[in-house]
């Protein structure tokens, strides 16, 4: 797949697609409704996260190549997890993304959220203020492990950016360094060598600071914002679960308090008896036992609904949790290595810049030892200072 400024095409080989390739032109916009359209559908799965709107123009020009270069990696790695995935990649809204032509992509996105989006957003903002009764150990697990794996990335992220902040200033002082060396040993004829050969070597130890940070937000900063986007699309996906099983808890409650409600009628109809005190031939008590038996009509007609409305929830926390559990499964797969595979390379470009740095001023060395050997320059030559006595 390939994305340019507001234009991508891919290729396919699925069945279900009608064409081999297609080229179609989407907003960042459009990504954030694909994204709801795929939260609203699949609300137990694990949603990959969108790049921040705004989070690369704080870094480079919004008009740029860098930026539009830096967005389209983002928005490719974006779809290209959800093309993997099992089960969003064969979403319809996901089909419509990738091969609606304008005008009918229009019309999509002017639909209104579906009845079941609006309820699940509904829960959604009942998990925030509902406490869960009966918390599941497993997804507690999860639950701290990501923020504490949060917190650690942000502290790669400060401590990568303040290290870079370092580095700016030390690559200011090599680029003053250079030209006062190459003025140095014009002014220095037996040192002249030595002097432009350490001129060479801060050269091309610019040259390698500079490239290690011209490199530093593609290669750190980026995949750390995400990751951290990562995890807090795993804590969403948390708790949508939690909101699928305050539904399952609510219910049960609402049964438990029908039950309890008929028991206690059921025993005021024994308690009470069937008599009372009747004046001119109608019994005082029966407008109460009128009330009773009409509750106790209704309690009959609610009990079994909620009762499968019961097993039904209890089947949709059930299928949550294996969904989360499936993606979680895949995600930590995933993280282990895409996290691997970035520290190994930062390992990697630091590894590669110390070796430049060291090659360069081993470069220096036979031109040092020349001057050691061949200077005129003693103790004895050396200007004395006079100290009057």
């Amino acid at each position: 797949m390939c994305i340019f400024r507001r234009y991508f095409n891919f290729q396919t080989s699925r069945a279900e697609f009608d064409e081999t390739e297609y080229v179609v032109r989407r907003r960042y916009n459009d990504f954030i409704w694909l994204r709801q359209k795929l939260v609203e559908a699949f609300p137990t799965h694990l949603i990959p996260p969108l790049p921040g709107k705004h989070t690369l123009i704080a870094q480079l020009d919004r008009y740029s190549k860098e930026f539009i270069v830096a967005r389209m990696a983002l928005l490719h790695r974006f779809l290209n997890r959800v093309a993997n995935h099992p089960v969003l990649s064969c979403n319809q809204s996901m089909k419509v993304f990738l091969t609606a032509k304008p005008s009918e992509f229009l019309i999509h996105r002017k639909s209104r959220q579906g009845f079941l989006g609006r309820m699940s957003t509904s829960f959604h903002n009942l998990a925030a203020v509902y406490m869960m009764r009966q918390r599941t150990q497993e997804f507690e697990q999860v639950r701290e492990y990501v923020t504490s794996l949060g917190e650690k990335l942000n502290s790669v992220d400060r401590i990568s950016q303040r290290i870079h902040k370092e580095r700016q200033d030390y690559l200011s002082e090599l680029n003053q360094m250079h030209p006062i060396f190459t003025l140095w040993s014009a002014s220095e004829p037996e040192l002249s060598p030595v002097l432009l050969a350490m001129a060479a070597a801060i050269e091309h130890n610019t040259q390698a600071q500079q490239h290690v940070l011209v490199t530093f937000t593609p290669n750190i900063v980026q995949p750390l914002k995400e990751y951290l986007l990562y995890i807090e699309a795993v804590k969403e996906a948390l708790t949508r679960r939690d909101s699928v099983q305050i539904e399952y808890e609510l219910t049960v409650e609402e049964l438990k308090k029908k039950r309890a409600e008929k028991d206690l009628l059921l025993a005021e109809e024994q308690t009470s008896g069937s008599g009372g005190f009747s004046l001119g031939g109608a019994s005082l008590w029966k407008s109460a036992g009128e009330v009773r038996d009409d509750k106790l009509q209704k309690l009959a007609q609610a009990i079994p609904h909620l009762v499968k409305q019961v097993e039904e929830h209890q089947d949709k926390v059930e299928c949550a949790n294996e969904n989360l559990r499936a993606d979680l499964d895949r995600w930590q797969y995933e993280k282990k290595d895409e996290l691997k595979k970035l520290f190994v390379s930062l390992a990697n470009q630091q590894i590669k810049y110390y070796e430049q740095c060291l090659a360069a001023w081993e470069e220096v060395l036979p031109d040092m030892k020349v001057v050691d050997t061949t200077s005129s320059y003693s103790p004895s030559n050396k200007l004395q200072l006079q100290v009057p006595s």
